[in-house]
């Protein structure tokens, strides 16, 4: 006895029911799927992040050594 499994909403499902006629079946009604709202406190604080970074000055990545014994040291946070 091979088992079929049909899914998808109660019209694709009844349009197989001449086929079905006689044969034992299950049927599961399925939770409708929700779909998630966006979050949008989230965009919003991206959509600031983004915003502001346009005006931020961008280093090269030839500081970079140069920033990280800065941040080490303390030095770029005003500490000898």
């Amino acid at each position: 006895m091979s088992t079929q499994v049909l899914e998808g909403t109660w019209e694709e499902i009844a349009s197989h029911s001449k086929s079905l006629i006689g044969r034992r079946v299950r049927l599961t009604v399925l939770e409708d799927e929700t779909v998630p709202k966006p979050n949008d406190a989230m965009l919003e604080a991206l959509r600031k992040v983004s915003e502001r970074s346009k005006v931020m000055r961008g280093s090269s990545d030839r500081d970079t050594q140069k920033l990280l014994r800065e941040a080490r040291s303390g030095r770029m946070f005003g500490r000898k």
